[in-house]
């Protein structure tokens, strides 16, 4: 209750040493403290040494202020990043189901290469021989097309054969058909 009224009333006590302190003892014990606690032993020669130096020193008597400071230089790495590109697999393996479901087996000689050389394609750029993966990757590309265009032509000359063999059974059996 006396801090809050002094809180209120905007005074506190004052700041400083407190009556009795002495400040700071470096042998670690407080006057009036024994140095060690009852039921422990006594500390044994040796243990409350300073730590051996780590250099010799030329006089036992003179002590060393010099501070040796090593640092390893940072490792650079250099990392080279060559991309894995896709080298028209996809779309050979697509134009590939495509040309399989779809019922045009003749453009399959075309597509099922093309598989082959962009996989190839995609090996050689994961060794780092680039170019071998743009010429391969650019073969694929021609198989692919190659197989688009080998699928329109057929289709075209099967349709035009069908329109053709249509319209000659046509004529010719309007022209056989005189019993009507």
């Amino acid at each position: 209750i006396i801090w809050d009224e002094m809180a209120e009333k905007g005074t506190y006590p004052p700041q400083g040493p407190q009556p009795g302190y002495t400040g700071y003892n470096p042998s670690g014990y407080q006057p009036g403290y024994a140095p060690a606690h009852p039921g422990y032993a006594p500390a044994q020669p040796g243990y409350n040494q300073p730590p051996p130096s780590y250099y010799p020193q030329a006089n036992s008597q003179q002590a060393s202020n010099t501070v040796v400071v090593v640092q390893s230089q940072p490792k650079v790495t250099t990392a080279v990043f060559t991309p894995v590109g896709d080298y028209y697999y996809t779309i050979s393996v697509v134009l590939t189901f495509l040309c399989f479901f779809c019922g045009s087996w003749w453009s399959l000689c075309c597509t099922i290469p093309a598989i082959f050389v962009a996989s190839a394609a995609r090996n050689a750029a994961a060794r780092g021989d680039l170019d071998g993966a743009r010429r391969s990757g650019q073969m694929a590309l021609g198989l692919n097309i190659a197989a688009v265009v080998f699928y329109f032509v057929v289709l075209v000359a099967i349709i035009g054969t069908s329109v053709a063999l249509q319209s000659a059974s046509a004529t010719s059996s309007g022209s056989y058909n005189y019993y009507g």
